[in-house]
């Protein structure tokens, strides 16, 4: 009795068409999946840098208090993105001692930020206090008196970072400066051209 063999399975050439274009289709997934990672690498935006370049209150030690000064300050923006605009919307500029508000306002109207852009933002705005009745003053005009006046400068605003005819979504944006004035209410050497904090 001749030895017993399988039946050899083959399959139907649909079963075959099937496989090669499952086969076909993940490997243009692959691709296509790496190509898009490789732009995405190329094209991610990098956030801008901010510095400190210039503060001043004129007259900062007078007894009379800080209201109705000129508080002038200037940022040096920085787009560090190599084919990567950036869109900013209004800037608003807030000024603190501690807790305490010292300005705020308008500083920056809208404006495009080329690639590889650098651009001073500048600002003035008009103290608001503390004026000698404020519970902070004789902590201020001592700290003004003894040279060093501890001061943080927020800006706020939105962007949008631009590719080519590509736009993102919008962003909500902090810059924080943290920085020391001198008695006579310019700034300490120390803290020229200091990074600022940025949160998005």
């Amino acid at each position: 009795m001749p030895p017993y063999r399988l039946p050899m399975y083959r399959e139907r050439p649909a079963v075959r068409c099937i496989n090669f274009l499952c086969a076909v289709l993940l490997t243009m997934v692959l691709v296509a999946g790496i190509i898009m990672f490789v732009l995405w690498l190329s094209l991610r935006p990098h956030r801008p840098r901010f510095f400190l370049d210039d503060f001043t209150i004129p007259n900062l030690n007078r007894q009379s208090g800080a209201v109705n000064l000129p508080v002038r300050f200037t940022v040096d923006e920085r787009n560090p993105n190599q084919k990567i605009g950036i869109h900013y919307g209004t800037i608003f500029g807030s000024v603190y001692y501690n807790d305490l508000l010292v300005a705020s306002g308008p500083v920056v109207q809208p404006f495009y930020q080329q690639p590889k852009g650098d651009t001073p933002l500048a600002g003035e705005l008009t103290a608001s206090g503390p004026t000698p009745g404020d519970p902070a003053w004789q902590r201020f005009a001592g700290d003004a008196a003894a040279g060093s006046v501890a001061l943080r400068l927020l800006l706020n605003s939105t962007v949008r970072f631009q590719v080519q005819m590509w736009d993102t979504r919008e962003h909500h944006m902090k810059v924080d400066c943290e920085f020391g004035l001198r008695g006579d209410g310019t700034l300490q050497q120390g803290d020229k051209n200091k990074q600022c904090t940025l949160y998005f």
